[in-house]
């Protein structure tokens, strides 16, 4: 018997649609950047999300059709530090978009493989290999909420989309 992937049960009341509905310009606005930053990732997520789509045996179609997305998935942290981390479920050349909102002041990105920590303000958004590189956001003041929107690698393999390789500046040329 095939095995099709499930709508999360997050997404089962009227309430999670219309929250789906309230974002959908911004998950392709979110999308966009993906386009532009590793167009052909962007291609594949899109691949995936239309034959999820196109297969009428994954239930509730419904949600499918409010995904405005090429992203397989988002979280959402809310008022919460994350500890350092890499994101496992992913692959080392894909991007997460990362993108936080609220009324709050010093907060930083940390890259810590990279020694490096980047100013992480409200309406920030950050294109980052989570998977290949620790990551952690420690502290803050005020109230914060971060999108991180991923793909899954699973996702893409059971709707046999290839995974897209390493961005090139060539796909610019």
């Amino acid at each position: 018997m095939q095995q099709y992937p499930q709508v999360s049960a997050s997404f089962s009341s009227p309430a999670a649609l219309e929250w789906l509905g309230a974002i959908s310009e911004s998950n392709a606005v979110i999308s966009a950047i993906l386009a532009v930053i590793h167009p052909k990732l962007y291609d594949a997520g899109w691949q995936t999300a239309k034959r999820l789509r196109d297969t009428p045996e994954i239930d509730p179609q419904d949600v499918l059709s409010l995904w405005a997305s090429v992203f397989s998935g988002v979280a959402i942290i809310s008022n919460h530090s994350t500890p350092p981390h890499r994101d496992r479920s992913s692959r080392c050349h894909w991007y997460d978009m990362l993108v936080t909102l609220g009324r709050y002041r010093n907060c930083n990105l940390e890259l810590l493989g990279l020694g490096i920590s980047l100013k992480y303000g409200p309406g920030t958004v950050v294109g980052i290999s989570g998977k290949l590189l620790e990551h952690a956001m420690l502290s803050f003041e005020g109230d914060r909420v971060c999108y991180a929107y991923f793909m899954r690698n699973n996702v893409h393999e059971w709707v046999n989309v290839p995974a897209s390789d390493w961005m090139h500046t060539q796909y610019y040329e």
